[in-house]
């Protein structure tokens, strides 16, 4: 049996053209395959040329073919195997992708008898090929999506005030799904309102404050856990009169509006989306919206719990701060105290003053390690022994500031509570207006005469923190005399340093705020010595720009 024949009917079973042609373009061999897919495809009986239309067949791109770049046409011209080129085939029933390659057939002196060819269609497998690019197209922008949702999220899990954390979760939804307005509305007592925004004017925002927590309508709805999405707000039905004009009012077009829903199930409010165009969040952004609003959710539920515990510091720091202050006819006596802003940061600042029996003001200002109720029982803890001290049993002296100082280094050994804390100690005579101090560690006090420039009482420091006062250097006292107007400040380390600045800034900044304002408050009259405290304070630590707490205490000398 001759190889055609064996080899025939194995031919007509390929999926994909078999072509074998002489030099002269005889046809050797053409399958069925290519008879039916070129249109029209033919061999002459006779002769044997094969007779097909190649103006059908086009670059990629739909521009003709260059005249001798087929690979059939550039192995007979360049004796060598071309490999497969991809070309569109504008068939009857439409165009279709298909790739051409040829091999030259030798004979044994190495002339080319004839060339062979496959074509196939690659139509499926470039249909494949592009939905398997969609597909990784489309993954590639999930992940980028969540690596986007990722970092908006580590934003918001950085923001440990609950305002801060609404504003910014307001901006956060606004980036995922490009509304041009959006409010965050949350529940308290069956009352919704307005916690923060994005993008609204003072104007926009008094506006939608004034609309009834009833009238809230999508609001309303996020409550029962239901998003709720207008897209027309000016045809949708049922809206309450109150609401569509605050939307006019905001030119809205459409909004969408999803719950903030805990862990626990409870709704804790809404966020709403308005867009001043007729559009709505693709679905894609809808479920990133959504996946934020669960996680904000709770973190809304760890702000609100790390404001209580703060706001139970605050409480529990303030009953333990003296509130009565002795009577000092000689001069005046003044203190000053805020928590920290941000967080737990409540807690170490002290003081504490008291009228001796042999007639001196003792003055402690003190900053206990740490933040939060720690920090608090401790600061409470360490007055209450100051306060023991000072009032030494019946015919014995009361100490003077540093040996309040050693006493109390040696109390904080003994109860390993305040360990490195720093305190100031201070006593004043009347008679003879002298102050003698000692430090374990603390800012140097500043004093303010009104005849002179502003001065720190030490640039060296006078001792070591408290309890390591007995293995450093032994602490010393100064002695300063003060002049009939001047002012001794003392303070802790919130009123002068400020995160990145140099500490030298933050005490020449004090001194030249606390020049004015305690010149200020001496030539107006009426202005007492508390309230300048409050001015130094906001001057030099603006409530926005702290962390941490900020306590003074102030003795002005009589004229």
């Amino acid at each position: 049996m001759r190889s055609e024949e064996l080899l025939g009917p194995l031919f007509e079973q390929v999926p994909v053209g078999l072509l074998a042609v002489r030099p002269d373009g005889t046809v050797l061999l053409a399958n069925q395959w290519m008879l039916e897919f070129f249109e029209p495809f033919t061999v002459d009986p006779d002769s044997r040329l094969m007779r097909v239309d190649w103006r059908r067949i086009s670059l990629p791109d739909g521009r003709p073919v260059p005249p001798g770049t087929l690979p059939p046409e550039r192995c007979l011209l360049e004796r060598r195997q071309v490999g497969r080129q991809e070309y569109l085939y504008h068939g009857i029933a439409g165009d279709r992708s298909i790739s051409i390659d040829a091999v030259p057939v030798l004979d044994a002196d190495g002339t080319i008898i004839a060339y062979a060819s496959t074509i196939v269609d690659e139509t499926t497998n470039r249909r494949f090929l592009d939905q398997l690019g969609e597909i990784q197209r489309e993954l590639d922008t999930h992940v980028r999506e969540l690596n986007r949702v990722h970092r908006l999220i580590e934003r918001l899990s950085s923001r440990s005030e609950l305002h801060e954390l609404l504003a910014e979760t307001a901006e956060v939804v606004a980036e995922l799904d490009g509304a041009d307005l959006v409010g965050i509305f949350l529940e308290h007592g069956g009352e919704l309102r307005m916690a923060a925004s994005c993008g609204m004017s003072a104007e926009q925002i008094r506006i939608v404050n004034e609309v009834e927590s009833k009238d809230l309508y999508t609001s309303r709805r996020s409550l029962l856990g239901l998003p709720t999405t207008l897209v027309d707000v000016h045809t949708e039905p049922g809206l309450p009169p109150a609401y569509r004009k605050a939307l006019r009012a905001l030119g809205a077009e459409s909004v969408y509006s999803i719950p903030l829903p805990s862990a626990d199930g409870t709704v804790l409010g809404s966020v709403v989306s308005v867009f001043r165009s007729v559009r709505m969040p693709s679905p894609h952004q809808r479920q990133l919206v959504e996946t934020c609003g669960r996680i904000v959710a709770q973190l809304i539920i760890n702000a609100r719990v790390r404001a209580r515990d703060r706001d139970v510091a605050v409480a529990l720091q303030r009953s333990m701060m003296q509130s009565r202050l002795p009577e000092v006819g000689w001069g005046e006596l003044a203190t000053y105290y805020r928590a920290g802003s941000t967080g737990m940061y409540v807690g170490g600042d002290w003081f504490h003053a008291a009228r001796l029996t042999d007639g001196r003001l003792s003055l402690v200002i003190g900053d206990v390690v740490g933040h939060g109720i720690d920090a608090v029982g401790t600061m409470g803890r360490m007055r209450s022994a100051v306060r023991a001290y000072t009032l030494p049993a019946e015919g014995t002296a009361p100490p003077g500031p540093l040996e309040l100082a050693t006493l109390l280094d040696h109390w904080c050994v003994a109860t390993d509570y305040g360990l490195t804390s720093t305190a100031c100690f201070a006593d004043i005579r009347p008679d003879t207006r002298r102050c003698t101090l000692a430090s374990a560690g603390h800012l140097p006090p500043l004093v303010v005469d009104p005849r002179a420039i502003p001065r720190f009482t030490h640039t060296d420091a006078l001792g070591a923190p408290l309890g390591l006062l007995s293995e450093g250097a032994q602490p010393t006292e100064i002695s300063f005399h003060l002049p009939p107007g001047a002012t001794l400040l003392l303070y802790t380390d919130g009123l002068v340093e400020r995160r990145g600045e140099d500490l030298t800034d933050g005490l020449a900044r004090l001194a030249e705020v606390a020049m004015r304002e305690l010149r200020n408050a001496e030539t107006d009259g009426g202005d007492d010595l508390a309230a300048a405290c409050a001015r130094i304070a906001q001057a030099c630590a603006p409530e926005s720009a702290t962390a941490d707490d900020v306590a003074m205490m102030a003795f002005r000398m009589r004229r």
